[in-house]
């Protein structure tokens, strides 16, 4: 279960109903069409779930993450809360069959990160604050950790979360109903801010507060879904004065194959992020843990799913 479903749920991402969610996905392939090559019968994968046209200047100029006519599995088309999903033969990547069912869900969101943490550009010893831990979030803690970053900064209110952050990398984490995450970020960074500012949440106050947790020449990646008639508000003189850098940062853009190698390597605690089991036909529960912060990552398993 991603945060994005429940952000579809809560209409901060719009859909045309009716639709089945879910665009984690791992999977063991049931059949194959005649012309498939490189998927048979009995695969473990996993799918890229957004689909790309492959024609369009975006592209065709090395960025298909930000093709107009994509096309999204759980989004636009439906996807994995059910028994089974059809997918193309370009969109579905597979893991050595030993790999644990419970960390091939792990390789959609982690191709995402791959790609935010990579704008960010770190340099070992720089300083990061990433506001959010939930799976992305705690994702770009341990991502950073292996970068090299030296103080690394969670915000995150929730106790659970704010100790799997700990447990992934984080120096200190700030509960930003007790403390202002602001001042408290440059309180630990010598009073310079951080160097990478990372928004993971997906609301105008926490991107604003990322911003002004950016040092002088800070990097700030905003990955957090927004409502699409959201609004900020940032000083653009600031922006200017200490050249900050703002960017987001969407779905994969062809990171797939490296968050697969990153998970076979063990580069990832996959054991801090799968909090809770849930058959599919409980889904709403798994709903009701995600919306209340209580679980981090929460596998949804269809009746006879192969657990091992």
């Amino acid at each position: 279960m991603c945060g994005t479903d429940l952000a579809t749920l809560e209409g901060r991402n719009l859909v045309n109903a009716p639709l089945i969610l879910g665009h984690e996905i791992a999977a063991e392939v049931a059949d194959v069409g005649a012309d498939v090559k490189n998927a048979r019968k009995g695969d473990r994968v996993t799918i890229d779930p957004n689909i790309s046209c492959g024609i369009c200047y975006y592209c065709r100029s090395n960025h298909p993450n930000l093709c107009p006519n994509i096309v999204s599995i759980g989004e636009n088309i439906n996807g994995g809360y059910a028994d089974y999903v059809i997918a193309p033969e370009t969109a579905v990547f597979r893991f050595p069959d030993s790999t644990p069912w419970d960390v091939i869900p792990l390789a959609e969101p982690l191709s995402d990160v791959v790609n935010g943490v990579s704008k960010a550009q770190i340099r070992p010893g720089e300083s990061a604050v990433v506001y959010g831990a939930g799976t992305m979030g705690l994702l770009w803690l341990t991502l950073l950790k292996k970068s090299g970053a030296g103080t690394l900064i969670s915000v995150e209110p929730r106790e659970k979360r704010a100790k799997a952050a700990l447990e992934v990398g984080a120096d200190y984490v700030i509960d930003p109903t007790k403390k202002d995450p602001i001042q408290e970020v440059f309180r630990l960074t010598n009073n310079r801010g951080a160097d990478v500012a990372a928004e993971l949440i997906g609301r105008p106050d926490t991107v604003e507060q990322a911003i002004k947790s950016a040092s002088y020449g800070g990097r700030i990646v905003i990955m957090g879904v927004c409502r699409p008639d959201a609004v900020g508000s940032f000083s653009p003189f600031e922006i200017m004065r200490y050249e900050r850098k703002i960017m987001g940062s969407f779905i994969a853009n062809g990171n797939v194959d490296l968050a697969i190698e990153e998970l076979s390597k063990g580069f990832i605690k996959t054991e801090v992020f799968i909090t809770h089991k849930i058959p599919l036909d409980e889904i709403a529960r798994a709903f009701e843990l995600n919306k209340k912060g209580e679980s981090v990552k929460t596998l949804i398993v269809p009746k006879g799913a192969p657990t091992s």
